[in-house]
């Protein structure tokens, strides 16, 4: 594909698997890569995304582990609920992961918004992880202006102009068009009044009302090693950055942890460091769940 490096290209071709999986009544949609068996590598993808943001990444990391995206509940393909709560979309991604077959523990990686669920996952009491990477995952709440923008719903006459009018958030200034329009494909649903976006805007509307203020303040909580990922010119702003990467020097007791910074990167990695994004996790297991096969 035009302007995409090859491994990129080859990997968006490649078909992934499809499950679902019953979590407290709400059915769990994800995309499986690799052998099962293999470690579980669990990708957690952010606010009004869906699991196909990883679809040209996951497949470059299956040749050592048996990736799955999934869906959170209110994304994606996967069912609606009631009300949407951090710890919700934690034991959701805990029983995705806990449920595949394999030797290993599984490991975490999310991106932005999954990055804080999976780090509240892995402040369970015995969460059962191998590791978590968040990558670049801000410590405290959103903004207005995203919960605003999600929190309505238009309706568009096509599947074409539905898809054209995606555009992530925050901006992102050098993100591939393929890539871009790949996971445009992926990310809108015929309505009862037109075609729409998958994910339900009262997730935005409504909030989260066990979301921490500062999610920082529970790192030492985590009861697994832990890994963060930072896009240089991402959401992370410079006072949480020196606080995580402080963390990660490690402590008494603490398990093991890194940091990494991803120079010339955006919030969205996906879309404009692909191989950047696969390199820097692959480093990050190793770094700290060196073990993991």
């Amino acid at each position: 594909m035009s302007g995409l490096p090859q491994p990129v290209a080859e990997a968006i071709t490649q078909q992934p698997t499809r499950g679902r999986t019953r979590v407290a009544g709400c059915d769990i949609s994800w995309l499986s890569w690799g052998e099962p068996g293999r470690q579980p590598l669990v990708l957690v993808h952010g606010g009004a995304a869906h699991a196909w943001w990883w679809s040209f990444t996951a497949p470059l990391l299956a040749d050592t582990h048996h990736v799955v995206a999934l869906d959170l509940s209110g994304h994606g393909d996967s069912g609606r609920r009631g009300e949407y709560r951090f710890g919700l979309w934690a034991d959701e991604v805990l029983a995705v992961a806990h449920a595949l077959p394999a030797d290993a523990p599984p490991l975490l990686v999310g991106h932005s918004m999954g990055g804080m669920v999976a780090m509240f996952a892995a402040q369970r009491p015995d969460p059962g992880l191998a590791a978590v990477v968040a990558v670049d995952a801000p410590l405290r709440r959103a903004s207005d202006r995203a919960r605003r923008t999600y929190a309505r719903h238009r309706r568009y006459p096509s599947r074409e102009e539905a898809a054209a009018r995606f555009r992530p958030l925050p901006e992102q200034p050098a993100a591939h068009p393929v890539l871009l329009r790949h996971v445009a494909e992926h990310s809108v649903t015929r309505a009862d009044d037109g075609w729409t976006f998958k994910f339900d805007p009262q997730i935005f509307a409504g909030g989260q009302d066990d979301r921490p203020e500062d999610l920082g303040a529970g790192m030492d909580r985590m009861r697994c090693p832990f890994a963060a990922v930072v896009a240089e010119h991402g959401v992370v702003p410079p006072p949480d950055r020196q606080r995580t990467a402080e963390f990660t020097r490690g402590g008494p007791h603490r398990p093991p942890a890194c940091y990494i910074e991803i120079p010339g990167g955006h919030h969205h990695l996906m879309f404009d460091r692909p191989l950047d994004l696969v390199a820097a996790i692959r480093q990050a297991v190793a770094a700290v769940a060196p073990a993991a096969r």
